[in-house]
């Protein structure tokens, strides 16, 4: 029970507040204006941690441009390399940046990032792509389905954050890919499935099984994981993704919208995601046998969770001051800072 209390604090302190998605929402809606100045058959659409209200208060804001031609008939008008160089100059030349705006025509998605001038927040902005949008929905009827899911993929999202791991561009795995793997776990977890076991309750046991599934069981070399329906499947017969290399171990997730689509393709450093999860399994379980034959002064003020989350949040904090600053000067006071 400790852990699972440790893990709903966390949760309750890096939550959303209502005045960081007012601000959010104000970023992506004055962003939306501007671009139309320049894309009039275009619209600007956030997808992934934002409208599902899971990000942690530093996170990225994932914004796609979409054209209505795309919406109509999915032909592309701004997805070629030159589109996306030219949208960068945008950005430049409208001054939204605070510092770089750097271009990755190179990844499998093609993306702009920069840091917002006013906000102070990350931006990835893509191209003629609604998988993120046709997601949007799905997330919500996992929210609705699994009510643990949010609360175990902000752990599991903060543990790869700290250790760099991610970032699909840089091998790592995106916000998505995190709720997939949670969600599947909740699928197949005998426990769950058969109603013995409530997952919203019992948080700490599924963090650990979490961490033991995918860091030290799942055989990421052989088997692609399916969520729709629900199950494991062998790489080797999966028909529909093309694999570039078979003998190279990385996360494969059919997309539950498109089954050609491998949501963790770009999961390149699937080793050292696997290391993250073992060693943070292997961490709890010593921290949680020191302590349980610990009497409970002695268990005062100590905790579990710390020795996987323990950190320097100060970027938390400077992040929600700026954003609660700008709530109070452009709209008014913030109720819940």
């Amino acid at each position: 029970m400790m852990l699972h209390k440790e893990i709903m604090d966390f949760y309750h302190h890096v939550k959303p507040r209502k005045f960081e998605q007012v601000i959010r929402t104000k970023l992506v809606n004055d962003l939306r204006s501007t671009f139309r100045k320049r894309y009039r058959d275009a619209d600007i659409h956030t997808f992934g941690s934002f409208p599902a209200g899971l990000y942690l208060p530093t996170s990225d804001v994932d914004l796609v441009l979409v054209s209505d031609d795309y919406m109509r008939s999915g032909y592309p008008v701004y997805g070629a390399k030159n589109a996306v160089r030219r949208c960068a100059d945008f950005v430049r030349q409208q001054k939204l940046n605070l510092d770089v705006v750097e271009v990755i025509t190179g990844a499998k998605v093609p993306l702009v990032k920069y840091v917002d001038k006013i906000t102070g927040l990350k931006v990835d902005m893509s191209f003629e792509n609604d998988t993120g949008l046709i997601a949007n929905k799905t997330f919500q009827d996992w929210k609705a389905q699994f009510p643990a899911m949010p609360i175990l993929v902000t752990i599991v999202k903060q543990l790869l954050a700290m250790r760099g791991l991610n970032e699909p561009v840089n091998g790592g795995i995106g916000g998505f890919s995190v709720t997939c793997l949670v969600v599947s776990l909740l699928q197949n977890m005998p426990q769950i499935q058969s109603g013995t076991m409530v997952p919203e309750h019992h948080l700490g046991e599924v963090l650990m099984e979490f961490l033991d599934l995918y860091g030290n069981q799942f055989n990421t070399l052989t088997t692609a994981i399916s969520l729709n329906p629900p199950g494991y499947i062998s790489k080797a017969a999966n028909r529909n993704v093309v694999y570039k290399n078979l003998n190279q171990p990385k996360f494969s997730i059919i997309d539950p919208n498109r089954s050609d689509n491998d949501i963790a393709g770009g999961s390149s450093n699937t080793r050292a995601i696997q290391a993250c999860f073992s060693a943070a399994y292997n961490a709890l379980q010593q921290r949680m046998g020191e302590l349980q034959y610990s009497d409970l002064e002695a268990r005062r003020n100590q905790s579990i969770l710390g020795c996987i989350l323990e950190g320097n949040y100060i970027s938390f904090k400077l992040q929600r001051e700026h954003l609660a600053h700008l709530h109070e000067r452009l709209i008014g006071p913030c109720e819940d800072f």
